[in-house]
């Protein structure tokens, strides 16, 4: 089994927006953010990412939030303010997208 390892921002951070990134070794990973998601395959993320706009522009960045990061074995977490939070206002500013579309889908 392998061992568990947190770490934890010593200074609050500013002038960033709230962020849950999950990292599984060599196959990729995903980012969620209240504004955006990012999605990549392979071990490096850099020119691999594809980036899913949820709102116009980063929310919140007036805040202070801590660095939080998990690591066990291969798999990698970490957070940039309350996780729950994050999912929670990502998936509220996607409803909220979804839901003001104008587009409709065709009927057959």
């Amino acid at each position: 089994m392998s061992s568990l390892e947190r770490t934890r921002s010593e200074e609050p951070i500013r002038g960033e927006e709230r962020a849950l990134e999950v990292r599984l070794g060599s196959l990729g990973g995903i980012e969620v953010r209240p504004t955006r998601l990012f999605v990549w395959k392979g071990a490096e993320r850099e020119g691999a990412e594809r980036v899913v706009p949820l709102a116009d522009r980063p929310v919140g960045l007036d805040y202070e939030r801590t660095e939080t990061t998990t690591r066990a074995g291969a798999v990698e977490v970490r957070s940039v303010g309350n996780p729950l939070m994050t999912v929670a206002l990502a998936g509220a500013i996607a409803l909220r997208r979804w839901l003001d579309a104008d587009e409709t889908p065709p009927r057959r």
